[in-house]
């Protein structure tokens, strides 16, 4: 893996805190581009840096939160379908099962949560919400 310019690495902080500020004062919009001109900085592919793997599942969790959920697929599909994706990290997959449920995709975020929980042996519900665990619990019973 590569390591991004300092520079440019503090460019891309600076954008996705500020996209946080904006979301955190109700300004959706505003918080969007913010995340949007974040991502628009990382060079490509996106996903060959050190810090790639944190800076999608952040924008992806950011673009869940302020429902760009086509936005927060097409992002996570892109690193999954990359040569960087790590086959033991269960975060993409568990990010892909977030965007699924919150689309309405119950059967495919199953399969996704699926994939996650047996990477992480459970760990991957931890520090989530909860709705998620208890979805994967009762889905198939």
């Amino acid at each position: 893996m590569k390591e991004l310019d300092e520079r440019l690495s503090d460019e891309i902080n600076e954008k996705f805190n500020r996209s946080l500020e904006f979301r955190d004062r109700g300004k959706i919009d505003e918080s969007f581009v913010a995340m949007q001109e974040a991502i628009e900085l990382i060079p490509s592919p996106k996903s060959q840096w050190s810090e790639s793997l944190i800076i999608i599942t952040s924008a992806c969790e950011h673009f869940i939160t302020i429902e760009k959920l086509t936005e927060a697929e097409a992002l996570i599909d892109e690193y999954l379908n990359s040569d960087f994706c790590i086959s033991y990290d269960d975060s993409p997959s568990f990010i892909k099962g977030m965007i699924l449920f919150e689309m309405g995709n119950f059967k495919q975020a199953y399969e996704w949560f699926a994939k996650a929980n047996s990477i992480s042996r459970g760990r991957c519900f931890v520090e989530q919400p909860k709705k998620y665990k208890t979805f994967f619990n009762e889905y198939n019973q």
